[in-house]
């Protein structure tokens, strides 16, 4: 019986094998009415970059976004991390850059900290990509 099952197995083994050297089929596309007549396109071309890039590009690429930022992003404004940072993404989204102003709980400091860094933030409408999930608060990039 070990014998029968060692065969069986060299035999997959050797038809798999071959079989990895199949000829290669050209490829077809079916018209939507379902004749098999060769499309003249085969491929439709997508513009490059995807949301989060087209995002970069605007106010978000260039000041900390309230809404958008992870945890991490918060490290170069000092005394913002990380305490205040996750403050600010608890209560996130914002309408404007002054309404972070407004989180329930701050000191006298923490608000004149912010304060001295409006300039620095921007408050763009939240993007999924961004802000799904607990990327925001962990990420998984530690500098």
């Amino acid at each position: 019986m070990k014998r029968l099952v060692g065969l069986l197995i060299a035999i997959g083994v050797l038809v798999g094998w071959l079989g990895s050297f199949g000829v290669a089929q050209p490829a077809w596309a079916v018209a939507l009415n379902g004749s098999l007549n060769p499309s003249p396109t085969l491929m439709v071309e997508r513009p490059a970059g995807n949301a989060v890039d087209a995002k970069l590009g605007t106010e978000y690429g260039a000041k900390l976004d309230l809404n958008n930022a992870n945890v991490q992003s918060f490290r170069k404004y000092p005394g913002l991390y990380p305490t205040l940072a996750r403050k600010i993404l608890l209560n996130a989204p914002f309408d404007s850059v002054e309404d972070v102003l407004d989180i329930p709980g701050l000191t006298e400091q923490q608000v004149s900290l912010l304060r001295a860094n409006l300039d620095n933030f921007a408050a763009t409408a939240p993007d999924p990509a961004l802000v799904e999930g607990a990327d925001r608060f962990n990420n998984g990039v530690y500098k």
